[in-house]
């Protein structure tokens, strides 16, 4: 149940929205990440379908068009960079990211660390990048086209990286058939995609964190000051609700 006292303290701005005219921001939802972003697929609509709503139930003059349209990551960028998507909820910042389009850094909309999956009969246990690197060819690391754990990757000198999945599901997949010996991702990404596909006996998450890292909004670089403002607006307003880390804890984020 929201607080009296946490709907006093949403920002002015955000009563100011209510009062405009509708906006519309385009975004879009992200092919083959249904943690993210399930629209039209089976099951629930996950994470940030869950949070676009609570941000128009806040602002209900926020509609957001696009989200019936699932892209390629590639294709996001690009559309973002060139301003054909307004905004896009829940990517990496990388240095290519931040110098084609713009982040919104606080709110974050979750946490993630960093960790690898290996097949279940597989008894390999690595600490770090160094236990990886020492493997050599024998220590392929699966990391999925145009991620945002790949650009971090790609900075580990030394390593033998598979990049060539487009898709995690993809990736999965390629580590189940030993045409890699790790999979490089996110660990909530990796949680929901092992137990989506009901591969628990087949696949173990190691525990080792090799970075910490936010899941942010991106905005095309050019979006209007005043209509960043009125979306950051309402997603402090989440924040000060408790409806962001109700959220959060539903779909075991950080």
């Amino acid at each position: 149940m929201m607080r009296r006292r946490s709907l006093l303290a949403a920002p002015l701005a955000l009563a100011a929205a209510r009062a405009g005219a509708v906006e519309s921001p385009r975004a879009s939802a992200r092919a083959g990440a249904v943690l993210k972003c399930n629209v039209g697929g089976d099951g629930p609509p996950d994470f940030c379908v869950d949070y676009i709503r609570a941000l128009q139930r806040v602002d209900p003059a926020l509609q957001l068009t696009g989200l019936e349209e699932a892209l390629p990551m590639a294709r996001v960028e690009a559309d973002l960079a060139a301003e054909r998507l307004d905004l896009f909820f829940a990517l990496l910042k990388t240095r290519e990211r931040a110098a084609r389009f713009g982040f919104v850094e606080a709110p974050a909309l979750y946490n993630v660390r960093h960790q690898v999956a290996v097949r279940a009969d597989d008894r390999i246990d690595v600490r770090g990048f160094d236990d990886i690197r020492a493997l050599g060819a024998q220590g392929v690391v699966l990391a999925t086209r145009a991620s945002g754990c790949l650009s971090f990757l790609a900075e580990q000198p030394g390593l033998i990286v598979d990049a060539g999945a487009a898709d995690n599901l993809q990736n999965l997949r390629k580590l189940l058939g030993g045409r890699g010996r790790f999979f490089y991702q996110a660990d909530a990404t990796l949680r929901h995609l092992v137990e989506a596909e009901g591969l628990q006996d087949r696949v173990r998450i190691l525990p080792a964190v090799f970075h910490a890292d936010a899941e942010l909004l991106a905005h095309a670089p050019g979006l209007a000051p005043e209509r960043l403002a009125r979306i950051t607006a309402a997603m402090r307003a989440l924040e000060l609700n408790g409806t962001a880390a109700r959220l959060r804890s539903a779909y075991g984020l950080l």
